[in-house]
């Protein structure tokens, strides 16, 4: 009987300091502006045309090499893009999906990989078929927040260049954030 009473005020303080520990590493509410300027290349691309209702739709799958450059550090380095792209080649006007990941310059930890400082999925509309607006929606590492962001591009050729978070290429406010926790 001793010996049970002992073991649950051992299994009492135990679930106490777990509960304890959750607490105190809930993260707080924390917002921070951000953004970054980016520039890629395209290293792959595969479209093929169909034509539906005597429009022309170019359907291409690409993905991008390039660099991020941020004051913030989780955004900054290498970049890598992919995208999926319909765009009426008789007006101009589709849509876009993808994905974002910056990565180190350097390793983060030498011998285990490169990990994304920052990965998003991108989705948005084509203008003009080079003017990409949309929206990235994703996360960053060493110390984990959520990304949010507008993304604004253009495609010239086999570049593309464009701004996540800023007044570039299209003022006035094409603002990115990033966040977590909660009350």
């Amino acid at each position: 009987m001793r010996r049970k009473k002992h073991l649950f005020w051992l299994a009492a303080l135990g679930l106490f300091a777990l509960v304890g520990v959750a607490a105190a590493t809930q993260p707080h509410p924390q917002t921070a502006a951000v953004s970054a300027a980016f520039s890629a290349d395209q290293v792959r691309s595969h479209s093929r045309t169909c034509t539906q209702g005597g429009n022309t739709f170019r359907v291409t799958n690409a993905v991008w090499h390039g660099t991020s450059t941020s004051a913030e550090p989780r955004l900054a380095g290498n970049l890598v893009v992919t995208t999926r792209t319909v765009v009426n080649e008789t007006t101009g006007d589709g849509w876009f999906s993808g994905t974002w990941r910056s990565i180190s310059a350097a390793q983060m930890h030498p011998g285990h990989g490169r990990r994304p400082r920052s990965s998003a999925r991108l989705s948005g509309v084509i203008s003009n078929g080079t003017h990409l607006d949309g929206l990235a929606n994703g996360e960053v590492r060493a110390d984990w927040a959520r990304l949010l962001g507008n993304v604004s591009a253009v495609v010239n050729g086999t570049n593309v260049s464009g701004e996540l978070g800023a007044n570039a290429p299209v003022a006035p406010n094409n603002s990115a954030l990033l966040y977590r926790g909660g009350c």
